[in-house]
């Protein structure tokens, strides 16, 4: 599936909610796989949102038109972005900025996770986080990695902070997703964004430089990464909804 079919197959997931509140209560998998903003319980909204964000990973526009859009579906509900105060408020534009570019995000990496095979792995083995967008008060991504590479075992992962590099199934990428070390600020993805805006993203490593780095023999053959789901079915809610306690599946749209 491209990033437009997996962001269009997702269901709406109205909460009353704020973000942590969200992670902590249900299962990363069913909000991977939602719609869904904090503290927003309106369902025309959110399923303007998939909408908007489907055509934005299929290019069919940009983040300005985006934010045009999702102004106007806000101000039809009376939020006045000309008045929004702060990134609380759903139509500041930073609010817009960031479900447009998150949820887009995590589709196109959810659409390269699930791409890859076993000749994909075999010539690029593994993946390098590194930065890609700037932040004046960057998060400590290299104490991240250390905390998860740590709670994983270092299983298929460079212990060299300098050059995050992990092979694509290995476990210390969804270790970062689940905040491994106590950080709150976390999505539950195996893949990026790990957390909201922080300007972090994968580039491919090719197998001679996996080779050279130790992650694999001359002779070996990677796993494939696990795939992800991309909208819940009804095993997946009745399972989150045993396992958090919260009935999601009565929110769902």
């Amino acid at each position: 599936m491209t990033a437009e079919q997996i962001e269009l197959v997702k269901r709406l997931l109205p909460t009353s909610l704020g973000s942590s509140e969200a992670r902590e209560r249900i299962a990363a998998d069913i909000l991977r796989q939602s719609v869904w903003s904090a503290r927003m319980e309106d369902v025309r909204y959110l399923a303007r949102v998939r909408e908007v964000c489907a055509a934005v990973a299929g290019g069919e526009y940009g983040l300005a038109d985006a934010r045009m859009r999702l102004t106007r579906a806000l101000a039809a509900m009376g939020h006045d972005a000309a008045n929004a105060s702060g990134i609380q408020d759903p139509a500041s534009i930073r609010r817009i900025n960031l479900v447009v570019r998150t949820r887009t995000e995590m589709a196109a990496n959810a659409a390269r996770i699930n791409a890859q095979d076993e000749s994909t792995v075999y010539a690029v083995p593994a993946w390098e986080l590194l930065r890609f967008g700037q932040r004046r008060v960057p998060r400590d991504w290299p104490a991240r990695w250390a905390a998860a590479g740590d709670a994983v075992g270092w299983v298929g992962a460079s212990r060299d902070y300098d050059t995050m590099v992990a092979l694509k199934d290995s476990p210390i990428w969804a270790a970062l997703g689940n905040g491994a070390g106590g950080y709150k600020d976390t999505l539950g993805n195996p893949y990026p964004p790990f957390a909201f805006s922080s300007g972090m993203a994968w580039a491919g490593v090719l197998r001679r430089d996996c080779i050279r780095m130790g992650l694999i023999g001359p002779h070996d053959r990677p796993g494939v990464p696990a795939k992800v789901g991309v909208a819940p079915d009804g095993d997946e809610l009745s399972e989150a909804v045993q396992r958090t306690g919260f009935d999601v599946a009565r929110g769902l749209q």
